[in-house]
Order: structure tokens, then C-alpha cells, then sequence
């Protein structure tokens, strides 16, 4: 095919393959500029949420680091407790001595308190499987279920259970026979 019969130049040729590399070139761009935007938001996003998990550790580490000393309270208040409901009488100086204990208690209540430690607790007396433990089960009428005696408080931390309370439950008589 001679010039005369191809309309189209060579120069003109060269002309158009370099714009269509210039428009594909552009195009190229324009997908690594997107790909980079699209890598700089999810790193953002990333970012964001190691920063709230971050600041969620910081929280919890705040709110219970005192874990394990908390449970190392709970056997003292149990003794105070305990040494509490023995029935003392006469005697000034055990009276002075039933006081001091109260007062020891009541200090101690206190600090628990500022921790972020309360007693749980019993509401209407149902059983919690999440807050109780069942150490004993008594035949008793009425409901099953119920909490019939308490052996050992139950304590929370903040919004965590701390210890359980330990507690004797009702079940339904057994039918005679």
C-alpha cells in the first residue's frame, strides 16, 4: 500500500499512539491514585481503632488493677464479718472490742467502696447463676429457686463479678409417695 492510498500519515500515526498512551497513562494514574486513597483510609481506620482499643486497655487497666489485692481483702472482711455475728455479752471491755471491729469494717467497706467494690446485692432473693453459687440445694415450700441463706457475700468490681456469693437454695419438696 503506497502513501497516496493510506489516508493516514505515518507521523499522524505516531501522533495518535502517543495520545493513547498519554490517555492510558492518565488512566493508570487515576486507578493508583484511587488505590492509594482507598490504602490511606483503611491505615486511617486502623489507626482509629488501635487508638480506641488503646484507650479501652488503659480503661480496664484502670478500673482493676486492684484485682488481686480486692481478693485479698475479701477473707478480712469475711473474719470481721464473722467475728461480728458471735453474740458477746456483758463485759465493757468485749463491748469496746465488738466496736472496734465494727469500725474496722466499716473502714474497710469504705476503702473496697472507693475501688469500685460493692457487696452484690440479693434483690427479691431469686438465684443468679451469673452473681451466686449454689452450695447447698433444701427442700423448702414455695418456690425453687429461692436463696434461703447466705454463707458467704458476693462482691462486684465496677461491672465485673468479683467473687460469687455463696448461698443455700430452695427446690421443691419431693413428692410423697
Amino acid at each position: 500500500m503506497s502513501e497516496e492510498e493510506n489516508p493516514v500519515s505515518s507521523s499522524e500515526e505516531a501522533e495518535v499512539a502517543e495520545n493513547a498512551e498519554t490517555v492510558s497513562d492518565t488512566v493508570n494514574w487515576e486507578e493508583k491514585a484511587e488505590a492509594y486513597r482507598n490504602d490511606y483510609l483503611r491505615a486511617l481506620a486502623d489507626a482509629e481503632n488501635q487508638r480506641k482499643r488503646s484507650e479501652k486497655q488503659i480503661e480496664d487497666a484502670r478500673n482493676y488493677a486492684v484485682d488481686r489485692f480486692a481478693r485479698e481483702l475479701l477473707p478480712v472482711i469475711d473474719s470481721l464479718e464473722l467475728a461480728l455475728a458471735t453474740p458477746l455479752e456483758g463485759d465493757e471491755a468485749v463491748s469496746q472490742f465488738r466496736q472496734g471491729i465494727e469500725n474496722t469494717l466499716t473502714l474497710f467497706a469504705q476503702a473496697l467502696g472507693k475501688a469500685g467494690i460493692a457487696p452484690i446485692e440479693m434483690g427479691e432473693g431469686r438465684f443468679d447463676p451469673h452473681l451466686h453459687q449454689a452450695i447447698a440445694m433444701v427442700e423448702a415450700d414455695g418456690d425453687a429457686n429461692r436463696i434461703l441463706a447466705v454463707h458467704q457475700k458476693g462482691y462486684r468490681m465496677h461491672d465485673r463479678l468479683l467473687r460469687p456469693a455463696m448461698v443455700s437454695v430452695s427446690k421443691a419438696p419431693k413428692a410423697a409417695s
